[in-house]
C-alpha cells in the first residue's frame, strides 16, 4: 500500500535532517518540538504496520496522525520563519492525499 510507505518515509526524512543538524536541533521551533518529532517518527512506523496488517484500523490511525501532525505543525511552529517551507508543504500534500484516498481504501479493505 503506497499510503503505508509514506509514513516511514517521513520518519526517514527526519532521521536525515538529524544527521545534518544534530539530535536536539529544533531551529526556530520551541524546544519541545524535538520530542514531538521523535514521537511522531515512532508513530509513523506503527501507522505503517497497522495499514499493512489491519487496514481499517491503520486508516483511522493515519487520519488521526495526519490531522494531529498538521495541526501542530501549522499552529505551534514558526514554519515560515526562514522562507518557503517545502517540508510543511509536502506534509500538507501528503495529509490531503491520505484524506482523499481513505474512503476508497476503506471500501476496498475487509478488516
Amino acid at each position: 500500500m503506497i499510503v503505508a510507505a509514506g509514513f516511514p518515509m517521513g520518519a526517514f526524512g527526519h532521521f536525515w535532517w538529524i544527521s545534518k543538524h544534530g539530535l536536539l536541533y529544533h531551529g526556530p521551533a520551541p524546544g519541545w518540538a524535538v520530542w514531538f518529532w521523535y514521537s511522531l517518527c515512532a508513530v509513523d512506523f506503527v501507522v505503517c504496520a497497522l495499514l499493512l496488517k489491519l487496514p481499517r484500523v491503520g486508516l483511522i490511525a493515519a487520519l488521526a496522525t495526519m490531522a494531529y501532525t498538521l495541526t501542530i505543525n501549522w499552529t505551534c511552529f514558526p514554519t515560515f520563519a526562514f522562507g518557503f517551507n517545502y517540508v510543511l508543504i509536502a506534509l500538507t500534500v501528503f495529509g490531503v492525499a491520505v484524506a482523499a484516498v481513505t474512503p476508497w481504501l476503506w471500501r476496498a479493505s475487509r478488516r
